[in-house]
């Protein structure tokens, strides 16, 4: 008996559309597109997946883990964002971005760090590659909610960034400086990560900051 081909590959087209649709319900769906292509087993199994059909997406590679219990969609590329929805959802309840990484959240820096820093509140995980954790408590008035997560405020994402980088932290400061005022970065440096260091840059770049404007803009490739 004839089968026209073209009405073949529609059914066949709809047939795995239909499948898939049954393999992920549309509000694992949604959450996919929400988190960059990034899930964790305790979000799909709330969405009405059981454990063994988590392992068998993995089996498959239609799920590839970046982190223990967090996966990610093989639909959807490893970008910038997944990295660091995947880094905070490992890290737990209250992890927040924080440096370089919260800094590229709010849109100041051209790209993500290769190595996301994150702090908890509470015990810091065992570690993991491309994930550094550290502890500290932020205040509720020290974080913002900005496209789905919690990032610390841009005058303390600031103040991190630059004592991360080490001896170019001045630099980056100062550069930076137009974005935020003088005040709020003093309001918030005893919450950042090392406020001893945030206080002396602080102090540094409002003594000379010419020359660290000038050293930023001949060697800003380094925080891209």
């Amino acid at each position: 008996m004839y089968q026209d081909p073209m009405a073949t590959s529609q059914s066949t087209s709809q047939s795995t559309s239909e499948s898939a649709s049954q393999l992920l319900a549309p509000a694992l769906l949604a959450l996919l597109r929400r988190q960059a292509g990034v899930v964790t087993r305790v979000q799909a199994v709330r969405a009405g997946l059981t454990g063994a059909h988590v392992d068998r997406l993995v089996a498959r590679r239609r799920w590839v883990p970046l982190h223990p219990r967090v996966y990610r969609a093989s639909e959807y590329l490893l970008t910038d964002e997944a990295r660091l929805r995947a880094a905070v959802l490992w890290a737990g309840a209250g992890a927040v971005p924080c440096g370089r990484a919260a800094l590229w959240w709010h849109g100041l820096l051209p790209g993500a760090p290769s190595t996301i820093t994150l702090t908890v509140p509470a015990r810091c995980p065992d570690p993991r590659p491309g994930v550094d954790v550290c502890r500290r408590v932020l205040r509720d008035h020290d974080v913002i909610t900005l496209r789905g997560l919690t990032v610390p405020v841009r005058p303390l994402a600031l103040l991190d960034a630059a004592v991360e980088a080490g001896p170019g932290g001045a630099a980056l400061l100062t550069a930076l400086r137009p974005h935020v005022r003088l005040a709020e970065l003093q309001a918030v440096a005893g919450h950042a990560i090392g406020a001893a260091a945030a206080r002396r840059l602080l102090t540094d770049v409002s003594c000379t900051p010419s020359a660290h404007r000038a050293e930023w803009q001949t060697s800003r490739n380094r925080y891209s």
